[in-house]
C-alpha cells in the first residue's frame, strides 16, 4: 500500500490543534481508529479533540481517557487590536450595556486615536481536521453542518476505503482495496506503535472484517494483525467484548430478526417494529454483517425499520 506519507507528514508538522472527526454513527473501526491516532498525536504534543455526531459505539477495550465530544462550540475568535507604540495602556475593563460590549482603555499617557484600532477575525481553534471513513463533507453529519466554513477554510485530511468517497480534503487518502481504515492508519503509525494503539488498530480491523471472515481478507492483512498482537494488542479483550458479552435485551432483538429473516438470491432480508428498535444493540450492524457471512451466498442483507406507525426506513448492509 502506497500512501502519500511526505504529504501527510508535512501537514502534521505544521499543525498543533487538531480535529478528529468521522462518519454520523461511526462505526467501531471508525471509532477505534480515530482513538489510535488521538493516542498517537497526544505523543506529539498536539492540542487534539475527538468529535463524532450520532450514536458512538463504545467497549471497555477502548482508552478511557479519549473523550468524544458531539459539539464543536465557538470554533473561531475575534479579536479587537491596538496600536501601543506611541501610547501605552495603563488600565482595561469593559461593560455590557444593553446589547452593547463597551471595552474602556485608559492611556498611561497621551490618548488613543480611533486609527490606532482594528479588528481581525482571529484563528481557528483547529489548525487541521482529521476526517476518518467519511465518504462526504456532509456525511459528518451535525459536526460539518454547524460549522461549514471552518471545514473549507482549514486543511482536511480526508482518510477512507470506500469508492464512494467524493476526495474533499486538501489531502486523499483513499484506499479502497484496504479492509479498514485501521489497516490503512497502520501503515502511517507504525512506528509509533503501544500497546494502547495497537489494541484500537486491531479492534479496528476485527470490527470491519468481522473477525477476519470477510472475502477481503488477505494474507497480507492477518501479517498485519499479528504484527500489532506482537506490539501488545488485547485481541482476547477485544473478542469477549464485541462477539461474547450479549445482554438479554439483545438477544431478544436478534431472535425476532431470525424469525422474521427472508432470503431472494443473493439479500436477506427482515424487520424490526417500532417499539423493538429502543433496544437495539451498539453492535447491530455488526451483527447483521455476521449474519451475511454466515449464510450461503448471501452478499446483502436489508432491515426495515417501522420508524412511526405509516413510515419505514431501509437500512442496508453488505460486507465489501
Amino acid at each position: 500500500m502506497e500512501l502519500p506519507l511526505a504529504q501527510l507528514s508535512k501537514l502534521l508538522s505544521a499543525a498543533n490543534r487538531v480535529l478528529l472527526t468521522g462518519s454520523e454513527n461511526p462505526s467501531v473501526d471508525e471509532v477505534s481508529t480515530a482513538m489510535a491516532w488521538w493516542l498517537f498525536l497526544t505523543k506529539q504534543k498536539k492540542q487534539v479533540d475527538l468529535a463524532l455526531s450520532g450514536k458512538v459505539p463504545h467497549f471497555n477495550f477502548l482508552p478511557s481517557k479519549v473523550e468524544t465530544i458531539k459539539e464543536l462550540g465557538n470554533l473561531s475568535k475575534f479579536k479587537i487590536v491596538v496600536d501601543v507604540a506611541q501610547t501605552k495602556v495603563k488600565q482595561l475593563s469593559y461593560d455590557v450595556n444593553g446589547d452593547q460590549l463597551e471595552i474602556n482603555i485608559v492611556p498611561d499617557n497621551g490618548f488613543f486615536k480611533a486609527s490606532d484600532v482594528k479588528t481581525e477575525q482571529g484563528d481557528y481553534k483547529y489548525d487541521l481536521v482529521i476526517s476518518l471513513g467519511a465518504n462526504s463533507l456532509e456525511a459528518l453529519g451535525e459536526v460539518y453542518a454547524e460549522h461549514r466554513h471552518f471545514f473549507h477554510q482549514v486543511p482536511v485530511v480526508n482518510i477512507d476505503n470506500s469508492v464512494l468517497n467524493e476526495n474533499f480534503g486538501e489531502l486523499n487518502i483513499v484506499e479502497s482495496s484496504a479492509t479498514s481504515l485501521a489497516e490503512i492508519s497502520y501503515h502511517v503509525l507504525q512506528k509509533h506503535l503501544n500497546k494502547e494503539i495497537a489494541t484500537c488498530l486491531l479492534a479496528g480491523m476485527i470490527a470491519a472484517t468481522n473477525s477476519f471472515q470477510s472475502a477481503r481478507v488477505t494474507p497480507a492483512t492477518l501479517e498485519l494483525a499479528s504484527q500489532l498482537i506482537i506490539q501488545g494488542a488485547d485481541r482476547e479483550n477485544i473478542i469477549e467484548a464485541m462477539y461474547r458479552t450479549k445482554n438479554i435485551n439483545t438477544l431478544k432483538n436478534w431472535g425476532k430478526v431470525l424469525s422474521r429473516l427472508k432470503k431472494r438470491g443473493n439479500i436477506i432480508t427482515s424487520f424490526l417494529k417500532h417499539e423493538e428498535l429502543e433496544g437495539l444493540p451498539q453492535d447491530f450492524e455488526e451483527m447483521v454483517k455476521d449474519l451475511i457471512l454466515t449464510t450461503p451466498q448471501a452478499q446483502a442483507a436489508v432491515i426495515f425499520y417501522q420508524l412511526e406507525l405509516n413510515q419505514t426506513e431501509a437500512w442496508l448492509y453488505t460486507i465489501s
